[in-house]
């Protein structure tokens, strides 16, 4: 049994040993990404998922954070695509356009979660209307993401996407969250 001064030490010598394995692993899948979304072939992006979950992919998610993140937009993409809800990726041109929505979605997440100020969270609910995303992926990055929303947050953005979702969006959202159902 190893002791707790040496767990460190072990997984950093580990860590090195994989370094140049995560960094092919995580080239591979910023590349795939990129030229699946430049060509519009998304079974190459589903292919991804199975890659980083089960493959050699395992590598960049357990030392390389952002792998985590992508691995969850690609859920969201295949979720999305399965039930023929207009894609997370939809108007993003590559792998760093995508990056770009998530986080931006996800600080205006932040902003409106947090209530800073009145103008803070207005700004945020309009880059919100101007940058849709599904049901699912708000679900699914607010969960994804350890957000710890209140009641009120997810009101607000049911709230907020109440002219993009449809009702059979806005009935699941509100199912997913425990929000009550209208009748």
């Amino acid at each position: 049994m190893m002791n707790t001064e040496t767990r460190p030490d072990a997984y950093f010598r580990q860590m090195k040993l994989d370094y140049d394995a995560t960094q092919n692993s995580y080239r591979h899948i910023l590349t795939t990404m990129e030229n699946a979304l430049a060509s519009g072939d998304y079974n190459t992006l589903w292919e991804l998922i199975p890659y980083i979950e089960e493959g050699e992919g395992q590598l960049a998610f357990q030392y390389i954070g952002k792998t985590q993140r992508l691995l969850r937009i690609l859920n969201i993409l295949r979720l999305e695509d399965h039930y023929r809800k207009p894609l997370f990726c939809q108007d993003c041109s590559g792998a760093d356009a995508l990056w770009e929505k998530y986080m931006l979605t996800l600080f205006a997440f932040r902003r409106i979660l947090f209530r800073l100020s009145e103008e803070s969270q207005e700004e945020a609910a309009v880059w919100l209307r101007n940058h849709p995303v599904s049901h699912f992926a708000a679900y699914i990055m607010v969960q994804g993401e350890l957000i710890i929303p209140g009641q009120a947050f997810y009101e607000t953005l049911a709230q907020i996407y109440s002219q993009t979702w449809s009702d059979t969006d806005m009935q699941q959202f509100l199912a997913m969250t425990g929000l009550p159902q209208s009748t």
